[in-house]
């Protein structure tokens, strides 16, 4: 068992050691996996949280356990933060997406000085960045505005980014924003918080289907990364109503209180 980061702002875990295969996660530039085989350039790896897939070795370089599990100070929450480098000039990788998490210090300059498990640095600005807490201070109503920034975003199998969200990333992520930790996968989302009646159901509580998942915003409308719908938009579940879909309508499942 070995260690290693991510060097690319984005990459795709797939089931198998195959290009072609199924895309089940991403990884965002900066995290540390745990690494075990290695087959046909891909090499297995496991995130903090325990899920496992396959990566092209290409855009991983070996770490020491110690970055492991090491929590962060920042997460990128612009849609995308340039990336420079200690002179100013624009640095590989160019740009980290929503969701990035790093380790670095404010210059007192508008910009943060952002380590890196290789050892490198990279300079981005501040003002792309949240300092990363415990928990920060929410309600359904930030939920909610901050779900509604990604609105048109495509829908991606396995996506976790601006660049495209599958069904569960999106909610993920959003949710994330706020320090409030999600699964990855909507059969894993659907045992957290407390279950909620359908008639009781508030905005920022998360409404399931069959093998889908999305964000209550009230008077029965959700906000969801949709594959039927082309990506991130708002639906109803109120026959008559714009946007209704009858599907999700007749297969909700249950929903679940998070907050």
């Amino acid at each position: 068992m070995g260690y290693a980061s991510v060097t690319s702002n984005l990459i795709d875990m797939r089931r198998e050691p195959a290009h072609q295969s199924e895309r089940v996660n991403q990884l965002l530039f900066g995290e540390v996996v745990k690494t075990g085989r290695s087959h046909d350039g891909f090499i297995s790896v496991t995130q903090s949280d325990g899920y496992t897939g396959w990566v092209d070795h290409r855009f991983l370089t070996h770490t020491n356990k110690a970055q492991f599990g090491v929590p962060s100070s920042f997460m990128v929450v612009a849609f995308t933060a340039r990336t420079y480098d200690a002179g100013g000039k624009p640095v590989d990788p160019f740009f980290l997406y929503y969701g990035t998490k790093l380790n670095g210090k404010g210059k007192g300059d508008g910009f943060v000085r952002a380590s890196l498990p290789s050892g490198r640095y990279l300079l981005l600005k501040a003002s792309a960045l949240q300092p990363i807490k415990r928990k920060t201070a929410t309600s359904p109503g930030r939920i909610i505005t901050e779900a509604r920034r990604f609105l048109g975003v495509p829908y991606l199998w396995g996506g976790i980014s601006p660049a495209g969200f599958d069904c569960s990333g999106f909610v993920r992520a959003i949710f994330g924003r706020f320090g409030i930790n999600l699964a990855r996968d909507t059969k894993d989302q659907v045992a957290q918080g407390e279950p909620v009646e359908r008639r009781s159901i508030k905005s920022g509580d998360l409404m399931f289907f069959p093998g889908h998942v999305g964000i209550a915003i009230g008077r029965g409308r959700l906000i969801h990364a949709s594959r039927g719908g082309g990506g991130v938009r708002v639906n109803s579940l109120t026959p008559g109503a714009d946007d209704y879909r009858g599907d999700l309508d007749h297969d909700f499942h249950t929903a679940r209180r998070i907050m």
